[in-house]
């Protein structure tokens, strides 16, 4: 770990920590630097990692030397961690957390052969790793990512929803993100009944039995997430695939600058919503920056803006929340 806090490793090195999880090891991965490694993500999942390797490109400032390389020889590494890098769409000295990294890896790379050995051995120099025919790394990969930073228990999420929806009961003011206001309005089209993942059914009955309660915006997560699965406790952030947080930052900010307003904003959920309708008739510009297009993995799209929720119909029914409080 570099003083900066972030982890430095060779891009082959994310590759045998799968390949020591799919050959049985569960905490000690028999290696030193895998070990440290692991067990940084398994602390903090969101930790930075830098991918760093040797090459004689204009990315040569960040060469990290040749004290990691593995007994395969140095020629043979150069060519693995490129050939990682290659697939993963990154270039020596990419930074990501680490969560997503192990994510991308998985997707992307399905096989250890052609990576971390050849199919011809063309001399001594390209032998490669003698793992590579196990299927270690193959098993490693199909165990998938919670074999290498386990989730939240589910006793745990069942105490945090249990807990965080006692305190949303209770509160006289909502504390919710911006982009959340319009995942409540695809939520109640398809649902009717509490969820265990996140807290939108709670925040519908809350605002439908109480429309002019206050709802502050507020910066990442918030009451709508605690029970989630890919909410990190101990940091307040969201490991949700890749980019999923870095786009619904986004998303909160576009819904911002559409409505006019900023963060910390206090407003009566029937009025807000009133203001969400009026100045917004599609879901596209916000969850699919208008034109859907998804300009890289940390860049995707949400799935109910390519049309599975109408926006139209979804207004109407969850305008009617409102309507009905008002007649009784």
């Amino acid at each position: 770990m570099n003083k900066e806090g972030f982890l430095t490793l060779r891009p082959y090195q994310l590759m045998c920590i799968v390949c020591k999880i799919g050959e049985g090891a569960k905490v000690d991965l028999k290696d030193k630097k895998l070990n440290s490694i692991i067990k940084a993500v398994r602390k903090n999942p969101n930790i930075p990692m830098v991918l760093k390797c040797n090459t004689e490109s204009v990315y040569k400032y960040q060469n990290p030397g040749k004290t990691q390389d593995t007994k395969e020889g140095g020629l043979y590494g150069e060519k693995q961690d490129l050939d990682i890098l290659q697939k993963l769409g990154l270039v020596p000295g990419d930074v990501r957390p680490a969560c997503e990294l192990f994510e991308r890896l998985l997707q992307n790379i399905k096989s250890s052969k052609g990576v971390c050995g050849y199919k011809k051995i063309t001399s001594d120099t390209w032998k490669g790793c003698v793992k590579t025919e196990s299927g270690f790394y193959e098993k490693g990969r199909n165990r998938g990512i919670n074999a290498i930073i386990p989730p939240r228990s589910l006793y745990e999420r069942k105490i945090a929803k249990t807990n965080s929806v006692k305190k949303m009961l209770s509160a006289k003011k909502l504390y919710i993100r911006p982009h959340h206001l319009l995942c409540a309005v695809c939520f109640y089209v398809r649902h009717r009944k509490p969820v265990s993942d996140d807290n939108l059914y709670e925040f519908i009955d809350i605002i439908r039995k109480n429309p002019d309660i206050p709802i502050t915006l507020v910066r990442g997560c918030c009451m709508v997430c605690h029970p989630c699965k890919y909410y990190e406790p101990g940091t307040n952030l969201c490991i949700m695939k890749i980019g999923g947080g870095l786009r619904d930052d986004k998303k909160d900010l576009d819904v911002l600058q559409k409505l006019g307003l900023k963060f910390n904003d206090t407003i009566p959920a029937r009025k807000l919503y009133g203001l969400i309708f009026k100045k917004t008739s599609s879901t596209n510009p916000i969850c699919a920056y208008g034109d859907g297009v998804v300009s890289a993995p940390e860049w995707n799209i949400c799935p109910d803006s390519r049309g599975a929720v109408k926006f139209g119909q979804a207004k109407k029914l969850f305008m009617k929340l409102f309507k009905r409080t008002q007649r009784s």
